[in-house]
C-alpha cells in the first residue's frame, strides 16, 4: 500500500549543499544582528568629544577643540583623524581597543601624534573654495599650487583645531613666511612682498630676507632623545656652536666635506665656495697657485685667516704693494729667505731672480 501523504517539512535550510538547522541560523543572525547594533553604539561611543576626553593625555586638546570653529560646526572627531572611506571608520574604531590597552600599560607613544590628510579637509573644504585666491585681511592666497606641490593643509594650518597645543616645531611654523620661502626662493618663484600682502605692503618697505628654520627646543617637540641631534649630523653638535664658523676648518680637514653633505652641500655642490669664494679644502698644489686669488681679492684669505695673515706666512705684506720692485734689494739684503717661499730657490740667490723670470744673470 503507498503512502499518499504529503511529506513532512524539514525544519532545515539547504546552505551549498548543508542542511542547517533553521534553529541554527536565526542564532547566528540574531548574533549577527546584535554585533551590528554593539559595533553602532560602541563606534557612537568611540566618537563623542567626552570619551577622547577621558584619556588624560590629551585632555588640552580636548578643551581647545571645544573652543574652535569646528566644534560649534559639529565636526566630530573621526571626520578629521579618521581617513574618509567605510572601511578606513572600521579599522580606525576597532582600533580604539588597541589604543585603551596601550593606554593602560602606558605604552603610547610621547607625544601622541596623529595624520590629518587633505583628503579629510576636502570633505568639507571644496575645491572651489578653496583653489582660488583667498584674501584675508591683507594677505593673498592661492591654494591650487600648494596642493600641486603635494602641501598637506597642516603644513600651514596646524593650529586649526587645537590651537596652541600641537608639536613645537608645526606650532611655530604657524602663518610664518619661512613656509613660503621654500618655494618663493627668487628663483622658483617670485619672492617679491606683494606676491602674497595684497596691498599691504607700501613700495618703500625694505625687502625682508625668509629664512627657514627653527631652533633646537622645537625639534625636541618630537625628538626626545638627548643624542638625536648629534647622531642625525655626524656626529656634530648641533646647532653649531659658538666660534664654530672660525673652527669648523679643522674638523673638515680630519673628517672630508662629507660630514657637511647632509644639510650643506646636499642641495647645493657649491655651498662651500659660495661662503669661502674658493674651493674648500683647499686641493693639492694650491700653495704655489693661490696668489693669483690673493691678488685678485685679498679679502677672500681673510675669511678663514684673518687679517695681517699674509705678513705672518710670507714674512712681508702681499700682494707686494706698488713700487716694490724699485726696492725690493732691501728685503733681499734683509731677509732674503722670505722670497724662497714663493719664488724658488736655485743656489746662491732665488732661482726666481735669475732664472728667466727677471734677472738675466746672476745679482751677487
Amino acid at each position: 500500500m503507498v503512502d499518499e501523504r504529503p511529506p513532512k517539512k524539514s525544519r532545515d535550510h539547504v546552505l551549498l549543499d548543508v542542511h542547517v538547522p533553521k534553529p541554527w541560523l536565526l542564532g547566528v543572525l540574531a548574533a549577527l544582528a546584535l554585533a551590528v547594533v554593539v559595533a553602532i553604539v560602541g563606534f557612537s561611543l568611540v566618537n563623542r568629544i567626552d570619551t577622547c576626553a577621558t584619556c588624560h593625555i590629551i585632555k588640552p586638546e580636548v578643551q581647545t577643540y571645544k573652543a574652535s570653529t569646528h566644534y560649534r560646526a559639529g565636526v566630530g572627531c573621526q571626520k578629521c583623524h579618521t581617513k574618509p572611506g567605510a572601511f578606513n571608520y572600521l579599522i580606525r574604531n576597532l582600533q580604539g581597543a588597541t589604543n585603551l590597552i596601550l593606554y593602560v600599560s602606558k605604552q603610547y607613544q610621547k607625544p601622541i601624534t596623529t595624520y590629518v590628510g587633505a583628503d579629510n579637509c576636502v570633505q568639507c573644504h571644496t575645491n572651489e573654495d578653496i583653489e582660488k585666491d583667498i584674501i584675508v585681511g591683507d594677505i593673498r592666497v592661492n591654494h591650487t599650487g600648494l596642493r600641486q606641490a603635494g602641501y598637506q593643509c597642516l603644513t600651514c594650518h596646524s593650529n586649526v583645531a587645537h590651537p596652541g597645543t600641537q608639536l613645537e616645531a608645526a606650532r611655530v611654523s604657524q602663518n610664518k613666511m619661512s613656509i613660503c620661502a621654500r618655494c618663493h626662493d627668487g628663483v622658483r618663484l617670485p619672492d617679491d612682498c606683494d606676491v602674497c600682502h595684497f596691498g599691504g605692503v607700501p613700495a618703500d618697505a625694505p625687502k625682508v630676507a625668509m629664512h627657514v628654520q627653527i631652533d633646537p627646543e622645537q625639534c625636541a617637540g618630537c625628538h626626545r632623545k638627548p643624542s638625536f641631534c648629534k647622531e642625525c649630523h655626524n656626529g656634530l653638535t648641533m646647532p653649531h656652536p659658538k666660534g664654530w664658523t672660525s673652527e669648523h676648518g679643522v674638523v673638515v680637514n680630519q673628517r672630508g666635506k662629507r660630514i657637511c653633505v647632509s644639510c650643506h652641500l646636499k642641495e647645493d655642490k657649491g655651498f662651500c665656495i659660495d661662503c669661502h669664494g674658493v674651493v674648500i679644502p683647499h686641493p693639492a698644489g694650491w700653495p704655489s697657485r693661490h696668489g693669483a686669488v690673493g691678488q685678485k681679492d685679498p679679502q677672500v684669505c681673510v675669511k678663514c685667516h684673518g687679517q695681517n695673515s699674509c705678513i705672518r706666512c710670507h714674512g712681508l705684506a702681499l700682494p707686494h704693494s706698488s713700487g716694490f720692485i724699485a726696492n725690493h734689494f732691501s728685503y733681499v739684503g734683509q731677509k732674503g729667505g722670505v722670497c724662497v717661499k714663493c719664488h724658488g730657490n736655485g743656489g746662491a740667490a732665488p732661482s726666481g731672480c735669475y732664472g728667466g723670470d727677471c734677472h738675466s744673470g746672476s745679482i751677487d
